[in-house]
């Protein structure tokens, strides 16, 4: 493999799978992806000793026009056999529920081969005929040192030799500047290879201006079109520090050590990169706002995955498989799982469909094997419809449970919304105000300024205290509402999981 083109040498995991396939005399191979041109150039590095011939619905096999239906191009492999060919079919996964399809695929596997008949299809619909038959390739997305060589063809060259202006570095060549060069490689993970090329066209017309910081956003832009397109994942923007974070003072300081296991120092000392945590509790009491700023204090991009998207598509199987490999294209990264039950809690009872629990078993073995540096932080409101095998260690590096608020922590989320609305949490009695609202989330707290600033707006006046009781009074805390879920939640929360804040009574002292 050492004469691969330098675009594909990072696949090389990928050809080595490819084959060992080949070697096994597997007689079918799925290829998996959405890169039709970057499979075949690497079909043809496999291959490079075989004639590659290929198929699809509108040229037939190798542009005859009697072979477009897939039927009759099967039984014309069946009849000319495969030796010293490699054939590619592309997009047969339409005609895979026909049965004379499914036939002609086993005689064509059963026949004399030399390399095995490979289908590149944008997910794996196999019929179960073909199992035993087939082996199924994921082509992972292009990593850094491909992406490095397809930035060097287009923005390198179309940079080259422009004048420094406006603080594009530049090395001797006239090129940009390695650390330019590996942010928008950098910023260019988890599209594809067309993708990131097309993006960095556009790019070079940035940096020849002058602007590099509108090539990464531009890059940026691109990145989060294309996961939209992903439909359950989305690159999140909203940059939440642990200052914003009233109270949880155990779970922000076992964040912060967590960033010193980061780096080839920790890797010699014989520490692994963080998993990530799953983080329980009653509503509204800052789940996912700390799971955002663990991206801050990580230092990494946030990536949302939507479990109510992957069950809106057709098939939800091929939608997470098509999600974990996009993340792990994008890693380093925080992957923030909301509300992580809505998507794999009460499978129990669901047995009439198996899709959920196909999802299930798919991100399970994910959190488990991953090797991708991703730090999951999981969010679940209703622990109840949590599978157990989903909190064992190895899959999180801890579980924690947020409880209601103490009130020392209650007055600290009060200060944090007084200052994010422009306000000196000074000039107001914090303690005084949220002592008697006992059995409040932060939700509420920051509702009650919300609805304090209502108030304070229409009477033309500056925000006062009176102002704020008087939204509190009209405010019915959940706690109250749903008295005995949310107490078992906490019983729960007792011996099942570790505080995120410390011991409450300590808290409650220091609060008095």
């Amino acid at each position: 493999m050492s004469g691969l083109r330098p675009e594909h040498r990072v696949s090389e995991s990928f050809l080595r799978d490819l084959h060992a396939a080949a070697g096994a005399a597997v007689p079918i191979v799925c290829i998996v992806t959405h890169e039709e041109r970057r499979a075949m150039a690497l079909v043809r590095d496999a291959f490079e000793d075989k004639r590659i011939a290929s198929w699809s619905a509108t040229r037939g096999l190798d542009g005859d026009p009697s072979t477009r239906e897939p039927l009759a191009a099967l039984e014309h492999l069946g009849r000319a056999g495969q030796m010293g060919v490699a054939t590619v079919m592309l997009d047969l996964h339409p005609w895979l529920s026909d049965p004379r399809v499914i036939r002609a695929l086993r005689d064509v596997a059963d026949g004399p081969r030399s390399a095995p008949l490979l289908l590149v299809m944008p997910w794996p619909r196999l019929p179960a005929e073909l199992d035993r038959d087939t082996r199924v390739l994921t082509l992972p997305l292009p990593g850094v040192e491909v992406l490095s060589a397809a930035f060097d063809g287009e923005i390198g060259d179309r940079t080259a030799g422009v004048a420094d202006h406006a603080g594009v570095a530049r090395d001797a060549s006239g090129r940009p500047s390695r650390s330019l060069r590996e942010v928008l490689v950098r910023a260019a993970l988890g599209l594809t290879l067309e993708e990131a090329r097309r993006a960095f066209r556009i790019a070079a017309g940035l940096v020849r201006a002058g602007d590099p910081q509108d090539a990464v956003r531009h890059i940026i832009a691109e990145k989060r079109g294309a996961l939209r397109r992903t439909a359950c994942l989305e690159l999140v923007d909203d940059e939440v520090t642990l200052d914003e974070v009233g109270g949880l003072d155990v779970l922000k300081s076992w964040l912060r050590s967590r960033v010193l296991a980061y780096g080839e120092e920790a890797r010699a000392f014989g520490l692994a990169e963080p998993r990530g945590m799953l983080v329980s509790g009653v509503q509204g009491c800052g789940k996912s706002l700390v799971s955002k700023a663990a991206a801050q204090v990580l230092s990494l991009p946030l990536v949302r995955l939507d479990f109510a998207e992957v069950f809106a598509v057709a098939s939800p199987e091929h939608a997470i498989h098509e999600a974990l490999r996009a993340a792990e294209a994008l890693a380093p990264l925080v992957l923030w799982v909301d509300e992580i039950e809505k998507g794999l809690g009460g499978l129990e009872g669901q047995s009439a469909d198996a899709r959920p629990a196909r999802v299930f078993g798919a991100f399970l073995t994910w959190l488990q094997e991953r090797r991708a540096p991703i730090f999951v932080a999981a969010t679940a409101n209703e622990v109840e419809r949590l599978p157990p095998e989903l909190a064992r260690r190895g899959r999180f590096d801890d579980v924690f449970f947020v409880d209601l608020p103490s009130p020392l922590e209650r007055a600290q989320i009060l200060a944090v919304q007084l200052r994010r609305r422009g306000r000196d949490a000074a000039a107001y009695p914090v303690a005084d105000l949220v002592r008697p609202l006992e059995h409040w989330s932060g939700a509420e707290i920051e509702q009650m300024v919300t609805g304090g600033l209502f108030r304070a707006f229409s009477e033309r006046t500056e925000l006062t205290d009176e102002h704020l009781r008087a939204a509190a009074r009209e405010l019915v805390p959940l706690a109250t509402l749903y008295e005995e879920r949310i107490q078992a939640l906490r019983q729960w929360g007792l011996t099942r999981a570790r505080r995120a804040s410390a011991d409450r009574r300590t808290l409650d002292l220091f609060g008095d």
